[in-house]
């Protein structure tokens, strides 16, 4: 029996690791073009000269152009810089910052985490929460309760994420004093500042979240529960937690991983409004920064590793959906 087990398994593996690999090999492609978009889009609107002076400033001469452009290779063909460039990046080094005469990597890298640890916090928080009201709505699907609460999330929904900050910094810093204004001891503070630092930015992402995964849970939540399972184990005497947890949630967890996906790829990129309204230093106020300074190898460094999370979120999702729906495994 055993033997015939593994050999029933052994078709399954395979369609796995087939699976996966093409999935990799998908995400490899989407990442090498990305990048490629970013560097054109980022190197076509700026000659070589341009790059130079940025780097030398206005006052250079001619010659120190020249040299500069000559012994960075800026006069290669645009394709074989990108080459050159995605290679150095693949191999830790991510270039000298024309600005600030610094390495890039060691500059940005904290900034990269803070901003992963932002939208990580934000969305460990916000998940339980949308997750327990969500199917607490489902199970009240059109009483007087579901309404009202699906008229708040509708209005919290409705406000941009930087009103929603200012709501925050108004009752938490302005009004009620509680929390500094900014996020500034980040780069100097206490232990307990930094986590201080993290309060306000993680609320008002928290804020932001709840309310798109709270809708999308209660409607997967209310449609698994009305199914012929749910009902066959409550007729089995299965208790109602169980039935929802263990039986319902398990076949509403698709539509559910698809949105926290969108929601975590939505708070990386909203990340950037957050960062600038509180002062917090991370990504989103790097690369803002570095836009407005003209440093065009901080943005394309910053560019590629927020392109490597988005399609890696969309990769680890996509092992999710399998995983909790093992049909699209074999469509697929």
């Amino acid at each position: 029996m055993s033997s015939l087990a593994a050999q029933a398994r052994r078709p399954l593996l395979g369609a796995r690791t087939l699976a996966l690999g093409r999935q990799l090999a998908f995400a490899l492609v989407t990442i090498v073009f990305i990048s490629l978009v970013i560097f054109l889009a980022v190197n076509l609107n700026q000659s070589p000269t341009q790059v130079a002076q940025q780097a030398l400033g206005r006052g250079a001469s001619q010659g120190a152009l020249e040299a500069y452009v000559h012994s960075h290779h800026l006069g290669d063909p645009v394709l074989v810089r990108y080459v050159r460039w995605l290679r150095d990046f693949m191999a830790g080094n991510w270039g000298i910052s024309a600005v600030t005469r610094s390495a890039v990597r060691p500059a940005v890298a904290p900034q990269l985490m803070r901003t992963f640890m932002l939208a990580a916090f934000s969305m460990a928080i916000a998940l339980p929460i949308s997750l327990a009201l969500g199917v607490a709505l489902a199970r009240r699907y059109g009483s007087r309760s579901d309404g009202t609460v699906n008229l708040i999330l509708v209005v919290i929904s409705a406000m941009p994420e930087f009103v929603v900050g200012i709501v925050v910094l108004l009752l938490l810093s302005v009004w009620l004093g509680v929390l500094p204004p900014n996020s500034t001891a980040l780069t100097f503070g206490s232990f307990g500042a930094k986590v201080q630092a993290f309060l306000m930015p993680t609320l008002t992402l928290v804020l932001v979240s709840i309310p798109y995964l709270t809708r999308v849970t209660r409607v997967a939540a209310r449609e698994a529960l009305l199914s012929g399972y749910a009902r066959a184990a409550t007729l089995r005497g299965i208790s109602r937690r169980s039935v929802t947890w263990r039986h319902a949630m398990r076949n509403a967890a698709v539509p559910i991983a698809n949105a926290v996906a969108l929601n975590f790829i939505y708070l990386l990129g909203g990340v950037i409004v957050v960062e600038n309204l509180f002062g917090f230093p991370g990504a989103g106020q790097a690369l803002v920064e570095a836009i407005g300074n003209g440093d065009v190898i901080t943005v394309e460094a910053i560019g590629l590793v927020m392109a490597v999370a988005f399609v890696g979120v969309s990769v680890i999702t996509d092992l999710l959906v399998t995983y909790f729906n093992p049909k699209l495994e074999r469509s697929g």
